[in-house]
This record gives structure tokens, C-alpha cells and sequence, in this order.
């Protein structure tokens, strides 16, 4: 709570909504990066997000998808001033909110497809997702593996360790598609020329994202050397990325053996709850 008011703070709101959704992390498609036909456009909403500026926009959605497993649940929409609070940065970095950018970040969404269309609830405004490419209702992609709802997670470090306010546009942008391309192994290629054709961002871009990685601490490179008989070294350098900490391959694939672990203790518990006699006068 800050000391003036005692109110919640930013970091507390993140934190209680990140616990609340109870997983560690937060499930995003691959449609989200990327679309799954190679013979027609593979670019999806990551970057059109990065093409058209719509930063505040990509990170509301990613603090909604977080917040959904328990926020669909809720009678109430949460006000404004709460998502306000909770993407609100600490001093001297990230992006500044305001009820104005917040309503441009929600009217941004929806002319992506990737939110319904608002209803006003009292003086609240009722928020319901889309899926992630934006074309179909959303639904958790849960344990589905094909290609339309094979999925990624995002640590919830990202909230909580204020990752969202270090890392700007082609930062976050690199992160979601090293983030996909290293779910299902450790590292990833990417040549700055294929950027464009492969996820819908320049070559610039994916140039400054990954420095963006780099300096934010969140990004392991390593060079392969490989032969160039003509080239004035006598080889060339491949660069393989992955993602440090929480964000990388095999911790997230920890976190989701935990997630798993846990829910099945949970669903374990409320069969034992109701086989167990109850009494009368008693709640169960």
C-alpha cells in the first residue's frame, strides 16, 4: 500500500490479479506470432501491433488473457482506474496511462478483432476476449495441439518482476516470438532478412527488439560458425537465440508440470470434499 493513502499500489494489483489467475503464466496461441499456412501470409496481430504502433494495445490484451481464467468469473467488470493502476509503470520507465489512452487501447483492440465489442455496465464497461488471431470467439486453448490452438505461455514475471515496462514495442515483440518459436525446443534462428516474410516486422525492428532482449537481460545468444570458402573470414555466423530466467524452455515448461500438478490436487480435493458424509446442520 503506498504510505500517503493506503491504497493499493500497481505491483500489488499486478500481483493479486496474477494470483488469481492461478497458473504462474499465461497461455497465448502461436496464431498469435505467427499463422500456421506457409503458402499464404504468415504475419498475424504481433505484428501488426509493431506496424501500426499499437503498443498500449498489445500489452492490455496480454494483462487481459492474464486476468481472464478468474476475470470471466466476476459479476462486475473491473473499473477503469484498476486496469489503469496495474499497467501503470514504476518511476522512470515504461509507457504513462490515463483513463484517455486506456479507452485508445481498448477502441484499438476492438479494430483488431482481438476484444468484443464494450458494453457499458454502471459506470464499468464489460470486456471479453477474442482469440488471438482475432477471427474466432476466445476460448482457453486448454490441452488442444493443433495448429490453431498449440500455445505459448508468458511467465507471470512479466507483471510481477516489471518486465512490461522495460522493454519497448520491438522489445516485446521479439520476446512473444522467441517466446513461440522456443516452446517446444531451446533455441531458435532467425535471420534479420526473414522478419518481414516470416512474422510482419522489419528487419530494423527485429534488429532493435533483440538489443532491447539483450539489454533487459532476457536474451542468451549463441554464434555458429559455419563454412564460407568465399567470404573474406572463410566462414559465416549464425546467431540462435533463447530466453533467460522464468522465460526460458525449460522453466516454462517446469512452471506448466507445476500448473498441472496443482490443478490436478485441486480437482483431487473437491472430489474427496464431496464423497465425504456431511452431517445435518452442517455446510458440506
Amino acid at each position: 500500500m503506498t504510505e500517503e493513502t493506503g491504497a493499493a499500489t500497481p505491483a500489488q494489483t499486478r500481483a493479486t490479479m496474477t494470483r488469481l489467475a492461478g497458473r504462474g503464466y499465461v497461455q497465448l496461441r502461436h496464431i498469435f506470432v505467427q499463422l500456421p499456412d506457409s503458402d499464404k501470409p504468415r504475419a498475424s496481430i504481433v505484428g501488426r501491433a509493431v506496424h501500426e504502433r499499437r503498443h498500449r494495445a498489445l500489452l492490455l490484451y496480454l494483462l487481459l488473457l492474464t486476468c481472464w481464467p478468474w476475470l470471466k468469473e466476476n459479476e462486475k467488470p473491473l473499473a477503469a482506474s484498476v486496469w489503469i493502476r496495474a499497467l501503470t509503470p514504476p518511476k522512470g520507465g515504461g509507457l504513462t496511462w490515463s483513463p484517455s489512452t486506456l479507452s485508445r487501447a481498448w477502441l484499438d483492440l476492438e479494430e483488431m478483432g482481438l476484444i468484443e465489442e464494450r458494453t457499458r455496465q454502471g459506470r464499468a464497461t464489460t470486456i471479453i476476449p477474442r482469440r488471438e488471431d482475432g477471427a474466432e470467439e476466445y476460448e482457453v486453448p486448454g490441452g488442444r495441439t493443433d495448429r490453431w490452438n498449440t500455445y505459448f505461455s508468458i511467465p507471470d514475471a512479466f507483471w510481477n518482476e516489471e518486465i512490461f515496462a522495460k522493454l519497448s514495442l520491438p522489445g516485446l515483440a521479439m520476446l512473444l516470438i522467441i517466446a513461440k518459436e522456443t516452446s517446444k525446443k531451446k533455441e531458435m534462428y532467425l535471420p534479420y532478412n526473414k522478419a518481414k516474410e516470416w512474422y510482419g516486422i522489419s528487419a530494423k525492428s527485429a534488429q532493435n527488439g533483440i538489443a532491447d532482449l539483450d539489454k533487459a537481460g532476457l536474451l542468451h545468444r549463441r554464434e555458429e560458425h559455419l563454412l564460407a570458402p568465399l567470404s573474406p573470414t572463410g566462414y559465416t555466423v549464425r546467431n540462435w537465440y533463447s530466453l533467460k530466467g522464468d522465460f526460458g524452455n525449460e522453466a516454462r515448461k517446469a512452471q506448466a508440470k507445476l500448473a498441472d500438478k496443482e490443478r490436478r490436487a485441486r480437482l483431487k480435493a473437491r472430489e474427496k470434499q464431496k464423497k465425504s458424509p456431511t452431517f445435518k446442520g452442517e455446510k458440506p
